[in-house]
């Protein structure tokens, strides 16, 4: 063959090969889709767990799929069963999971400023607007390696449960309460002993009378069944039920903005749905509470006042003596 001939040849294959990638091009590798590992302090059959964490995953990943199929998704991997509830904040930290939904009251130690917002008068809104959950987000992202997404239901109050009969605040003194760190501060200003106690042994401190009482979250007490065990609905409610929504900061920061976008808005509807669904459910508790054989009790009103002045005033004191400079700028903002 004439090194004519076998130019034009190879020039011939050149253009088949180069039509026939044109027309068949290698299919492209897709970009792995994302799974963010969530994780919450309470199991799944828990009162917050199964009626705000768990939908506002559905939404999310409802909304993920519909707008940005494939990319991302949230995958529920449990509560304690999953990780311990004291090792999860620095699984957090750490990037072992992605997503947390719990208690600043469980990391206390770690960020103390953030457990001020169990002492917030404010809707969830009202705090993103008043640039609270800025702060927020400063703390945790400083103290927490953590991104502060907002709260995940805030407007649940804690109420005081007894076995005894307690019509006055004077009357409180001198009784054994259950607490968390959540309350100490305003048991012992209330002249109370506070136990410490895990959740799973309230039931039987009430029946052995190792404990006269206990404060907890107004809707879920039945869950556990201390309302066969404690008698009276003890004045009135106070604080607030606020389950921090927190992401890794290094695994938020890396996530495209359109969806993060998502997760804020799937958030916000889901904050909107829950806070019209507690006014309900709180009207629904004490009805449930008084079939059940328990007797609502109210202050008067001057003892209602002092009551409440007390939560708040002796709240902020015991936040204030762990740390002054968030805590302070936050205090201005959450009270009225």
């Amino acid at each position: 063959m004439s090194k004519k001939r076998l130019l034009y040849v190879i020039v011939a294959l050149v253009g088949f090969f180069a039509l026939n990638v044109s027309l068949f091009p290698t299919p492209s590798v897709e970009a792995a889709k994302i799974t963010l590992k969530a994780i919450s302090a309470w199991g799944k059959n828990h009162t917050g767990v199964v009626g705000d964490y768990l939908p506002y995953i559905k939404r999310a990943n409802e909304m993920l799929q519909e707008k940005y199929p494939g990319e991302v998704e949230i995958k529920y991997i449990g509560g304690p069963e999953a990780i311990p509830t004291r090792d999860q904040p620095e699984a957090l930290r750490a990037g072992t999971v992605d997503m947390y939904y719990g208690t600043a009251a469980y990391y206390a130690g770690i960020a103390p400023a953030a457990n001020t917002t169990k002492l917030s008068q404010l809707t969830s809104q009202e705090e993103k607007d008043v640039g609270v959950d800025a702060i927020y987000d400063e703390i945790h992202r400083k103290l927490l390696n953590s991104a502060y997404l907002g709260a995940l239901g805030s407007q649940l109050p804690f109420q005081l449960y007894t076995v005894k009969k307690v019509t006055s605040v004077v009357q409180l003194k001198g009784l054994k309460i259950r607490t968390s760190p959540m309350y100490v501060d305003f048991l012992k200003a209330l002249g109370t002993t506070p136990v410490a106690t895990s959740p799973g042994d309230v039931y039987q401190a009430l029946e052995r009378g190792v404990v006269d009482g206990f404060m907890w979250p107004l809707v879920s007490i039945r869950l556990y069944g201390w309302q066969e065990v404690s008698k009276y609905v003890v004045g009135p409610s106070f604080y607030k039920v606020s389950h921090p929504l927190l992401m890794n900061a290094k695994k938020w920061d890396a996530l495209p903005k359109h969806i993060q976008v998502v997760l804020m808005e799937a958030l916000r509807l889901e904050v909107i749905a829950i806070d019209a669904r507690t006014v309900e459910e709180i009207n629904n508790e004490y009805k449930e509470l008084k079939k059940a054989g328990m007797e609502i009790i109210k202050f008067s009103p001057a003892d209602e006042k002092k009551y409440l002045d007390m939560a708040y005033e002796e709240g902020w004191k015991g936040q204030l003596k762990m740390e002054s400079d968030y805590t302070s700028k936050l205090r201005k903002l959450l009270s009225k």
